[in-house]
């Protein structure tokens, strides 16, 4: 009977590890994040902000890794930049994080379409810039600025009918 009662405890135990093993990953990359490649770093680039529009901020998140060692990058300095088909160029720099070898930048598109984007960087002052591969980035439309509308938890009324006149309660009834 002991037998069985340990065979037992041996059985759970290993299935809590299990799960427990299970539930400790990396996490997952995040949405839209890309993996590119310079001579000494290895970069991973993802848009904080999405989806990613026009005349809106863009924040940028980026990961820049020693290619030979796998260590992050502290230090080092760069900026992200695009172009779109109409020669539009858009670049800033990359700050740094307090997360070790990540950097944060922000670009704000003037017109929605295709950019093309790449970021350069380097471990120190003294050292080239090392241009990764171009991406394309799909920039999306948005409202034009001062087009702001009031979010409203109750259905917007059917502009077919004739809305409802109040009286203005602030003036007085003219005789």
């Amino acid at each position: 009977m002991l037998t069985h009662a340990r065979r037992f405890s041996r059985a759970v135990a290993a299935v809590a590890v299990g799960v427990l093993l299970a539930g400790c990953d990396a996490g997952r990359p995040p949405l839209g994040e890309l993996r590119l490649r310079t001579e000494d770093f290895t970069i991973r680039v993802s848009p904080e902000t999405r989806p990613t529009r026009a005349l809106e901020p863009v924040y940028w998140r980026v990961l820049v890794h020693d290619t030979k060692t796998g260590l992050p990058i502290q230090g080092g300095e760069g900026r992200i930049f695009g172009t779109n088909k109409d020669m539009k160029t858009v670049s800033n720099g990359l700050e740094e994080t307090g997360e070790l070898g990540t950097y944060r930048s922000n670009l704000m598109f003037v017109t929605a379409g295709m950019w093309a984007m790449a970021i350069q960087f380097r471990r120190d002052s003294v050292q080239i810039l090392q241009k990764t591969q171009d991406w394309t980035q799909d920039i999306l439309s948005a409202d034009e600025p001062g087009n702001i509308q009031t979010p409203t938890s109750t259905r917007v009324s059917d502009s077919a009918k004739a809305p409802a006149v109040t009286p203005d309660s602030t003036r007085k009834p003219v005789p």
